[in-house]
């Protein structure tokens, strides 16, 4: 969570769509009250100018002081709707701030508001609003607008903070992609031995825990201790799968629209059997033209992967230059 020094602008205010049907019944009731010299018209004009009066004052009131921080969430994927937690704390002493509402950027468009019923003195209070990023790579948050409409909905009034942030969107997951069987590989690629669920002796035992198979139990030790003690097992992920992505623009590609976007399925495949790789022990590393991701050992989070395929961009081939004329020397 970031706390940010903002830049705000002045606050604005307009009239709601109730607001501008009491101000033409107020205008009405004026010009009835000057016609007629009415006392009692006069009374109804006075009550009416003085609700639009309060209204304006406590809507300042409830936007007085408040501070904005926004929570990015870890993991954000192409096409998921996602959660963005907002804090609003009420810096004032003695009053709340009652029904504000936060409208945030998100590359260029508004979000859904984040809507805060009441924010007492001093408290803090988090509330979210859902969104969707259609792209995967670096989306860009902006500015952030903090309106109100209280207390009678006849003014809405509120002002832009600058909150400018940055967040990775992983590339889209596909519901299901092949993941053919591989063969462990010697040299680099490991083995890799990890401490959890496998076929092989680690050497080492552990208290037992609730949920333990009873065929794990090391009853010699167990005799020794006068304590239940299991075998700790390692899972041996020596497997070491490469992903190629064809991230290379051809000078012979006529229709560029139609790769790019068979460009993104292939990120979203890749990006969906490097995480089905790992959950199985597999250690991954994906090869692109141009680079190469590192090397995420199996059973541990894609998320450098994910990361490594939201970030890479296509490249263009370079043309082939063409051969210098050699100029001929007249003998």
């Amino acid at each position: 969570m970031r706390i940010f020094r903002r830049r705000r602008s002045r606050r604005k205010f307009r009239l709601t769509r109730e607001g501008r049907a009491f101000l033409f019944i107020t205008v009405g009731v004026g010009l009835a009250a000057v016609n007629t010299a009415n006392n009692l018209l006069y009374l109804i004009l006075g009550l009416l100018l003085s609700l639009l009066l309060v209204s304006g004052v406590l809507s300042d009131l409830a936007l007085w002081k408040l501070q904005i921080k926004r929570k990015l969430p870890t993991r954000l994927f192409a096409g998921r709707r996602s959660v963005m937690d907002v804090a609003l704390l009420n810096d004032k002493r003695w009053l709340s701030s009652v029904s504000v509402e936060t409208t945030d950027e998100l590359d260029g468009v508004e979000t859904e508001p984040a809507r805060f019923v009441r924010v007492a003195p001093g408290e803090t209070q988090v509330q979210s609003y859902r969104f969707e990023t259609l792209r995967r790579g670096i989306v860009e948050l902006g500015t952030m607008r903090v309106i109100t409409r209280y207390p009678f909905g006849l003014i809405e009034k509120g002002y832009t903070i600058y909150l400018p942030d940055e967040v990775i969107v992983f590339p889209r997951l596909l519901d299901h992609v092949a993941t053919p069987a591989v063969r462990p590989m010697q040299g680099d690629a490991a083995p890799i031995h990890q401490t959890g669920r496998g076929n092989e002796f680690a050497g080492s035992v552990r208290f037992y825990r609730e949920g333990d198979e009873a065929r794990d139990i090391h009853w010699k030790r167990t005799a020794s201790r006068g304590e239940l003690v299991v075998r700790e097992h390692e899972r041996d992920s020596n497997s070491l799968v490469t992903l190629t992505v064809n991230n290379l623009i051809g000078s012979n590609v006529d229709d560029e629209a139609g790769w790019r976007e068979q460009f993104e399925i292939s990120i979203s495949e890749v990006a969906t059997a490097a995480g089905a790789y790992l959950t199985q022990g597999v250690s991954v590393q994906v090869q692109a033209n141009d680079t190469v991701s590192p090397l995420v050992a199996g059973g541990t989070p894609p998320d450098p992967i994910w990361r490594f395929l939201a970030l890479l961009k296509p490249c263009r081939a370079e043309a082939p230059r063409r051969a210098r004329k050699r100029k001929r020397r007249a003998a």
